[in-house]
């Protein structure tokens, strides 16, 4: 849209004051000539200098983004992208120091997704998933589970990692009994919300419409957070069952059948196995043990008295995980190409918002444009302010007719 000038001064240096500022408040709503010129060079110098320097204009190689853009768009798993991100920067060859081995060795922990997949897979540890139930319900009193037989990992994708601290996510099955069991770690705003989805979808993983609900399995979510639920901001305890109730009488319906246990690792630090029931204190040991790293498990296991079989064969498991150099090579090259994927995602970001500010300053600098030829500017200046907003003949031609 035309700008009009409302009215034209002569300012004691002799340049002409343009009725209306674009950019800034302090002038009263008058800029003069003069200062758009200054303003067209402040900009071009701070365009050249973000380029020099490294800034948003010149944010990654094209050649490395299209890569990226590349695997992430064909690329079905984490495992998959990580790989060969690993790949295109070199890192599937490089040979990690036994320091950074042992290093990053002793700062892993239960709450870590290789180790989990690494413990957790092939079935060899479903004694620790029914244990991890059963002590659960020794709190409120509730029947023991049988044995878990079979447990599935599901695959880990890229949002699950970067979006919500995913460790695991697990479903596992014994006589009459459905487990879902995950492992979250970063914060997730909705995670009460998808707790109950996925133990509604385990209910009904071998039911269909007109089958015999008789024989419907039990089903109990277990969900281990290093984080804390809003939901559950006012409940001290670090374990919370949750069940069905009947609204107006609070009787429990079902609650032996289908139940939700959320532990907020974070709310254990509050508590001590002496300030505890019995009850709870398996379920104590084994929160500390999925809490604690590699390199701290000895002192934890002797200061707290840990004596859980369950919570000791986890920690020897875990430890047992970490223990070939080979799977600590692999760990960190994934984390290196985690690392590599989240600062392209993050150059992208910067990149677009870069893109809209860029867009912003051409869209300023054309209203300067526009000004300036309505208050017959001199051509030099025109011409200036043309090279410093990247405006073609053309483009200069269409302004020229808005005047």
């Amino acid at each position: 849209m035309p700008i009009e000038a409302k009215s034209k001064t002569t300012s004691v240096m002799g340049s002409e004051d343009i009725p209306f500022c674009p950019f800034c408040n302090g002038c009263n709503g008058k800029i003069s000539i003069l200062k758009i010129a200054l303003i067209c060079a402040i900009m071009v110098t701070d365009k050249a200098n973000q380029q020099k320097e490294g800034g948003i204009v010149e944010t990654e190689p094209n050649r490395q983004g299209e890569a990226y853009e590349k695997i992430l768009s064909q690329s079905a798993s984490l495992d998959d992208i990580l790989i060969q991100v690993a790949q295109n920067i070199g890192l599937h060859t490089h040979q990690f120091t036994q320091q950074e081995i042992e290093e990053a060795r002793g700062n892993l922990s239960p709450m870590n997704d290789r180790v989990a997949m690494v413990t957790f897979s092939n079935n060899k540890n479903n004694h620790i998933i029914t244990g991890t139930v059963n002590a659960l319900r020794k709190i409120h009193s509730a029947p023991m589970i049988a044995p878990i037989t079979q447990t599935w990992l599901q695959e880990l994708s890229l949002p699950d990692v970067l979006g919500r601290g995913m460790i695991a996510d697990m479903i596992s099955e014994g006589w009459q009994i459905n487990v879902a069991t995950e492992l979250q770690k970063g914060s997730h705003a909705d995670f009460a919300v998808r707790g109950t989805l996925s133990s509604s979808n385990v209910m009904r993983r071998q039911l269909k419409a007109g089958d015999d609900f008789s024989e419907a399995p039990t089903t109990i979510g277990v969900y281990i957070l290093g984080f804390n639920l809003p939901e559950l901001s006012d409940e001290k305890m670090f374990v919370s069952r949750i069940v069905r109730a009947n609204y107006d009488s609070g009787k429990h319906f079902l609650a032996d059948q289908y139940s939700d246990y959320y532990i907020e690792l974070d709310k254990l630090s509050s508590w001590t196995k002496a300030d505890l029931p019995k009850q709870y204190h398996e379920l104590y040991d084994i929160c500390l043990i999925l809490n604690t790293k590699i390199k701290d498990q000895e002192d934890v296991i002797k200061m707290n008295a840990v004596q859980s079989p369950l919570a000791l064969d986890l920690a020897r498991e875990a430890r047992s995980a970490v223990a070939p150099d080979d799977f600590m090579s692999d760990t960190l090259r994934r984390e290196r190409g985690l690392i590599e994927i989240q600062a392209f995602l993050e150059r992208n970001k910067r990149a677009g918002i870069a893109e809209g500010e860029i867009k912003g300053e051409i869209k300023g600098m054309e209203i300067m444009i526009i000004t300036a030829l309505k208050n017959n500017a001199a051509p030099a200046l025109i011409e200036a302010l043309q090279t410093s907003a990247g405006v073609s003949d053309v483009r200069l031609a269409e302004l020229r007719a808005q005047v």
